[in-house]
C-alpha cells in the first residue's frame, strides 16, 4: 500500500489534428452536417423525398435489410411523407411502404401549419416544403425483446435520423431533427393509428 505516483494517473493522451480525418466522403459529410431551420425556395420533388424516404428505412440488400440498423430485424419504425410543396405530389400525408419503394397516401391536405403548431410553432416545420415523421409500432419488436424492446426502438429512430441527416448534407439540403411536440396531438392531425407512436419530426429543403 504506497502512495500513487504520477505516473499512476490518468493520461489526457493527444489524438491526431481532427481536420486530418476529413478525407474520405462520409468523413467531409459528417463535418458538415448541421441542423437547419431555413430553407429556400428552390423546388423539392418527389425525387427528393424518394431519397430521403430510402435513406431513412429503404431497402439495401436482396436479403431485405435496411439502411438503418434493427434490432432482430423487426423494423418497428414507419416513416410518413408530410408534403406541402412537393413538385410530383399532391399536398397529402404519405406512408412510406419500404418493402415496395412506394407511397401510401393516407391524407389529402397541406397540414404543415398544424404539425407547426403541434411542435410547439416551429416555423421550420410550416416553411419547409416536406417533412419526415418517423414513429414506432412498438409491439412488433416488445413482443420479443419485451422493455428492452422500446430502447432497440428508440436507438433505430436515431440511426434514421442520421442517415437523412447526412444525406441532406451530402445533397445541399437543410433539415433539423425535431423532438418537442405534443404527441397526442400529432397524432390527431396525422391521424396515427393508437398504437403508432410519433418520435422524430425533420423538416426537409434546399439550404
Amino acid at each position: 500500500m504506497g502512495n500513487q505516483g504520477l505516473s499512476d494517473l490518468p493520461m489526457k493522451l493527444k489524438l491526431p489534428i481532427q481536420q486530418t480525418f476529413a478525407r474520405s466522403p462520409i468523413e467531409k459529410v459528417l463535418a458538415k452536417r448541421r441542423s437547419v431551420r431555413s430553407y429556400s425556395e428552390k423546388e423539392f420533388t418527389e425525387r427528393d423525398a424518394a431519397r430521403f424516404l430510402w435513406a431513412a428505412q429503404g431497402i439495401s440488400s436482396a436479403e431485405g435489410f435496411r439502411t438503418a440498423p434493427s434490432a432482430g430485424a423487426f423494423y418497428p419504425l414507419e416513416i410518413r411523407l408530410i408534403a406541402g410543396k412537393v413538385q410530383g405530389l399532391e399536398s397529402g400525408v404519405y406512408r412510406y411502404l419500404p418493402n415496395d419503394a412506394a407511397l401510401l397516401q393516407e391524407l389529402k391536405g397541406d397540414f404543415r401549419a398544424d404539425l407547426s403548431k403541434a411542435a410547439l410553432s416551429q416555423p421550420q416545420i410550416l416553411n419547409a416544403p416536406a417533412n419526415l415523421l418517423i414513429s414506432a409500432i412498438y409491439p412488433r419488436i416488445t413482443s420479443k425483446y419485451l422493455k428492452r424492446g422500446i430502447r432497440y426502438t428508440h436507438m433505430e429512430a436515431g440511426h434514421a435520423a442520421q442517415n437523412v441527416c447526412l444525406l441532406a448534407a451530402d445533397l445541399g439540403f437543410g433539415t433539423c431533427p425535431i423532438g418537442a411536440f405534443e404527441d397526442e396531438e400529432v397524432q390527431k392531425i396525422l391521424k396515427l393509428p393508437i398504437n403508432d407512436a410519433p418520435l422524430y419530426i425533420l423538416p426537409l429543403g434546399r439550404i
